[in-house]
């Protein structure tokens, strides 16, 4: 049994699967780089690491401490748009689980000591960021291609922020955002409607914060065309390639979905199977589509050696402009649907990704998570859909390039947009 109440602004969704015996229980604030200022970039992903350093009952071990016990996972992560906390538990063990989770959410102390501790791991992870580059292939592209939109911003923020980092700070931009209004629960699993509510009105209740919900009214990025690069002494190219793409609840995501499954999604896509295994120019290619509240990309990697990064290219075009001009056919498109309705299909079984899936939808959407639904949007799609959103995605007067890799003097926007004046 599924069901969504509200307790003085905080929803809270329970679906109810009596035929396992683990519970996930997840809660997601809607506080990311989207609402940070400048001088806050990077502070949505730093209270997600503080949350875990102590409360007014429990040291930072033992928050680790009482959740492994139970044989337990818990965990987090910041996105974008928002900061989910959430454990994996026996079914006997939610109770437990949900008193470690609002007690690390609402009791937090921010304890100076361990901020000055935690800023250094924070910035361990930018470094380990930096030495990951098709990581930074793709933070670059993005940046640029959201520059000056709220979504320009990295997660981790930079050093200079983190290092500013402030104890009242934190209690500023926590009680503004970590509110009733703004904050969603999941419960999955072994667990009923009844207990749900006894276990949200005994731990989260009593300690709810009222403010109100925080939807950033931001207006789609006016980039124009550009390339970007970041010169590194590595050994491979790395080639990142962005075009918008379709906000949260669009209604072309189906079509979205199944056209990058078929185009840079998988082993057998065209992206695959044409730079990889035809031409042997990359070990990585691919494709994916990041949604936003108001906007989105589409975005193409692809990591190949320096003296191919213009051949490369030149085959991510090709397969751009076959994939416009013809769309896909009947036999990728149907298989593409399957992968994707597969893929609904299996996560149902996962107690976490329904969790998951279930917050970012009451978050963003307003309801839970409807399988029934969306694979009934898979049905209603058309080839005739897909190829008219390809030719819409690779608006090539608003792509951005972006480069890591060794120093080369090739213009890989100017490849990609066949603007050179000769063919080298």
């Amino acid at each position: 049994m599924n069901s969504i109440k509200t307790y003085d602004g905080l929803r809270v969704f329970c679906r109810e699967i009596p035929s396992i015996r683990s519970v996930a229980i997840g809660i997601m604030v809607g506080a990311g780089c989207v609402n940070e200022s400048p001088d806050e970039s990077g502070i949505s992903h730093y209270i997600e690491h503080m949350l875990f350093k102590g409360t007014e009952r429990r040291s930072a071990f033992d928050i680790v401490e009482e959740t492994d016990v139970l044989g337990a996972n818990m965990n987090a992560f910041t996105s974008k748009l928002g900061t989910c906390y959430y454990t994996l538990s026996l079914d006997s063990d939610a109770e437990k689980c949900m008193d470690i989770l609002s007690d690390m959410f609402f009791n937090s102390t921010f304890d100076e000591k361990e901020m000055e501790k935690e800023k250094g791991v924070v910035l361990e992870e930018i470094a380990m960021n930096e030495d990951t580059p098709d990581d930074v292939c793709l933070e670059l592209g993005a940046a640029a291609f959201f520059k000056g939109h709220p979504l320009e911003k990295a997660i981790l923020g930079t050093k200079d922020t983190v290092m500013s980092f402030t104890r009242a700070q934190l209690f500023d931009y926590k009680n503004k955002y970590y509110t009733a209004e703004n904050t969603v629960v999941s419960v999955v699993g072994n667990i009923t409607e009844a207990e749900t509510d006894r276990l949200i009105k005994k731990y989260f209740v009593p300690a709810l914060k009222k403010g109100r919900r925080v939807r950033p009214q931001t207006a789609p990025p006016q980039n124009k065309a550009c390339r970007v690069s970041k010169f590194k002494d590595i050994e491979q190219s790395n080639i990142g390639i962005f075009f918008p793409g379709i906000k949260i609840d669009d209604e072309n995501e189906a079509a979205m979905q199944i056209f990058n499954t078929v185009f840079g999604g998988g082993m057998s896509s065209r992206l695959f199977q044409h730079v990889r295994e035809k031409l042997g120019l990359a070990y990585s290619v691919y494709s994916y589509p990041s949604s936003y509240i108001n906007e989105g990309t589409f975005a193409i990697y692809v990591g190949t050696n320096k003296a191919s990064v213009e051949k490369a290219v030149e085959a991510l075009r090709k397969e751009i402009d076959d994939v416009v001009e013809n769309g896909i056919t009947e036999k990728e498109f149907e298989k593409g649907k399957a992968q994707m309705k597969s893929a609904l299909v299996f996560g149902q079984e996962s107690t976490s990704t329904l969790m998951r899936v279930d917050l970012k939808s009451m978050l963003f959407s307003d309801r839970p998570f409807d399988i029934d639904g969306r694979l009934a949007l898979f049905e209603k799609v058309s080839r005739d859909d897909v190829k008219a959103l390809a030719a819409k995605i690779f608006d090539f007067e608003k792509v951005v390039v972006s480069y890591v890799g060794p120093e080369t003097d090739a213009d890989l926007k100017a490849v990609l947009c066949r603007e050179r004046a000769f063919e080298k």
